[in-house]
This record gives structure tokens, sequence and C-alpha cells, in this order.
């Protein structure tokens, strides 16, 4: 034995043991040599099979915890990275969320730098509290069990109410639809990286819309929403926890050139939420400016009347263009023209209905409908003329003629109405 010993020590000392970094490891190293050197010999007397069926007990034993543990490893290795499917599920789960968001960019040629402090709540609503450096110029409540949204100006003491549909309710400053929106698309990794000290891991989607749950729905981009060309948003979560830590979005128009640029961040998962937050809503010396109905918006009823409204102060004609920007430049023109008058008024409601219709028909070409508009060339005068229209799910098209009234029509008839 003592011979049989000494070989296995010189044979020891021949591998690297640089990687066995206790003595664990070299005892086990040390009966695998013992395996392999009985092996080689002839059969010993019983003695000698007895300690060997000692040590490959011994070996056994620690095979199993060996296998243990690198079957550990394995799956510790396995899950170093971020189970998008398990932010997803976690996220979901949350009840209530604060956190801040930087906005930056142009809107009619005049630059934008808004800072939003906001508090998302499942059984209370949304409140966005909008800066400009400190002063406070919106705060915005979308209530749940309303679903009703208002917005103060406390700059003019004014207010306006909308009411909302569930799913612009849903989409308004939620972070978990903002969430939501990157996971359930298409998004490519960007691997790991560092955000104010926390490791954190990202992923990149450029089928981010900016009304997915981003604080303003979208609507701090105004007239040049319609006008984005391409939208990139970026998610980085804490590669430890796998809650969202930072959300960007970048947004370009045609030219490349960057219009618009928001971050989310300062997130406070599962935060407690008072209801008082969303309490005093209208302080006292407040006036209403409108009230506008969102759920009018897809019928097109709302735009009608914004487009009756323009035809009714533009001599029966309508926007040349229907974007935000253009139906914005067209009021201001006709409002120049005519401030001399005692009794002209600027409709704001009204107003308001024609730029929520501008931005929904933006929408809509988003997605594809087919949306059409002709305002250049038709007039109120052509009442039988297609003014507008876009495809709907079930394959027909909702058409609104020069006079205004709204028929949902088959492809052939549409066909023959763009002939006329």
């Amino acid at each position: 034995m003592n011979e049989n010993k000494k070989t296995i020590e010189q044979m020891l000392e021949s591998v690297a043991l640089d990687d066995a970094p206790d003595n664990a490891h070299r005892d086990l190293l040390e009966q695998k040599l013992l395996l392999h050197y009985h092996a080689l010999r002839t059969r010993q007397d019983s003695r000698w099979r007895k300690i060997m069926n000692r040590n490959m007990a011994k070996l056994a034993a620690a095979a199993v915890i060996l296998i243990g543990v690198f079957a550990g490893y394995a799956i510790f290795k396995g899950t170093n990275s971020v189970s998008w499917a398990q932010v997803r599920q976690q996220v979901a789960a949350v009840q209530a969320v604060v956190y801040k968001a930087q906005v930056t960019g142009s809107q009619m040629g005049q630059p934008v730098d808004l800072h939003i402090e906001a508090i998302q709540s499942d059984d209370y609503g949304t409140r966005m509290d909008l800066y400009m450096g400190d002063t406070l110029v919106n705060r915005i409540y979308s209530l749940t069990n309303e679903r009703s949204h208002i917005s103060l100006l406390p700059l003019q003491k004014k207010y306006m109410e909308m009411e909302l549909t569930e799913e612009i309710q849903r989409q308004n400053g939620d972070p978990k639809a903002m969430i939501e929106a990157f996971l359930q698309g298409n998004y490519k990794k960007l691997g790991k990286s560092e955000i104010d000290g926390v490791a954190v891991e990202g992923i990149e989607s450029s089928d981010i819309s900016p009304s997915a749950g981003f604080p303003g729905g979208g609507g701090w981009m105004g007239d040049d929403g319609a006008f984005a060309a391409e939208v990139v948003g970026r998610l980085w979560v804490n590669a430890a926890t796998g809650w969202p830590v930072q959300v960007t979005l970048d947004v370009t128009d045609e030219e490349g050139e960057k219009k618009w640029t928001v971050v989310v961040n300062d997130f406070q998962w599962e935060a407690q939420v008072e209801q008082d937050a969303f309490s005093k809503m209208i302080p006292e010396g407040y006036t209403l400016m409108y009230t506008v109905k969102m759920g009018r918006q897809e019928s097109g009823e709302q735009l009608v009347d914004g487009l009756k409204y323009f035809a009714a102060i533009h001599d029966g004609k309508y926007p040349a263009k229907l974007s935000v920007r253009d139906v914005v430049g067209e009021i201001g023109s006709i409002y120049s023209a005519k401030s001399g008058e005692a009794s002209f008024r600027i409709d704001d409601a009204r107003v308001a209905d024609l730029k929520y219709g501008a931005q929904y028909f933006g929408v809509l070409e988003s997605k594809g409908k087919e949306a059409v508009y002709n305002g250049g060339t038709v007039t109120a005068a052509d009442a039988d003329k297609v003014l507008l229209r876009w495809k709907l799910d079930d394959g027909q098209y909702r058409v609104i003629f020069g006079d205004l009234r709204i028929e949902d029509v088959s492809a052939a008839r549409l066909a023959e109405l763009e002939m006329k």
C-alpha cells in the first residue's frame, strides 16, 4: 500500500492542481487516480479489494455531491441573464408605481423641456405633474372609476375634461402598459450595462408607439406626432431583480433629425399610494374650457364636429391637410385674418375636436388602415364626394363625405365613389 501511495503521490505531483482549490478537490482527484491505478494492475488480495470498495463508496458519494454542485451551478448560470417573461409577469402584478420622466424636443418650432412626476394606481388612476423648470404648467388626472381625464392649467386657472374609453385610459401614463408594449412585440437584446451604479440588461424595440403607456400618452408630441419617421425604445432592467430601471424613447423625423427624447426612470415599483393624492382635483377659481368625448373618435363623429366648425369659419373649406400641425397653423391664420371682427371667437371645444380627430387620423395612417384625406380638393359643397375614409377591421371602409355624413361601404362601393 505504501508503494501504491507513493506512486499516486507522484502522479498527483504531475497534475496541475491549481484547478483544485481545496483539499476536497484533491481528495476527489486522488480517489479517481486510485481507481485508475487499480484498473491497470492485476487483482490484489481481498484486503486491497475491501480498501477499494471503501474508496469507491467515497468516490460515489463525492461524485454525487460534485454532480449536484455543478448541476446547481449550471442552473444558476442559465438564469444569470434576465428572464424577460418573468419581468413581464412581475410588472403586470404591480398595483401602484411612482416614477419620473424627462421630455425634450420641439413643438411649433419652439424648444420643449418637460419634467414629469407621476403616480399610477390600479385603484385610483394616474396623476401626472408637468413642470417647465420649477413651474407647474399642467396637472393631469385619469381616474379609474370615472374613466375621466382632467387637465389643469395652473397658469391660466382653467381646466379641460375628457371622457375616456377603457383603452385610452389604460394607455395613459401607465408604465405597466409601457413595459407590456415592449415585451409583447419584437425586440432585440442589448446585453449588459450599468445605470447609476446598477447592473442592468436591456432590450430595444422599433415597434413602440409614444402612446403605449408613456406619460401624457404621446400628447406632448403635439404637431410632430404624425410626422415621426422612426421611434426607437429601449428598456433597461435591474439584472439582479428584473425590475425596470429606465425606459427611453427617441423619435426622429423623415430627415433623420431627432425630434423628441423621453427618459422614464426613478421607478418605485409596488409603491404605497394614498387616495389623497387624487383628491381636490379642480381647485377653487378654475373655469372649464371644454369637454371632449374620446369615445367618438372611432366613429368619426369627433372629427366631423371639428371639420364642421372649421368649414363654418373658413367659407365652407376644410383644412388642406389633416395633421395637428397644419390644422393649428390654418386656424391661427384664420384667427389673424378675422381677429378684427368683434363677433368672431374661437370655439376651443370644437378646435379640440378637430385636433384630436386629426391626431386619430394620424394613428390610422400609422396602423396601415388605408386612411386617405381629400381636404385639398373636396369642400362642403361637394356633398357626395369622399372627403375622408379608412379601412375597418371587417374589411369595409368608413367614409366621411363632403357634406360630413358618415357611411360604411364595401371596397367595390368605395371604388365607385372615388371615381366621382
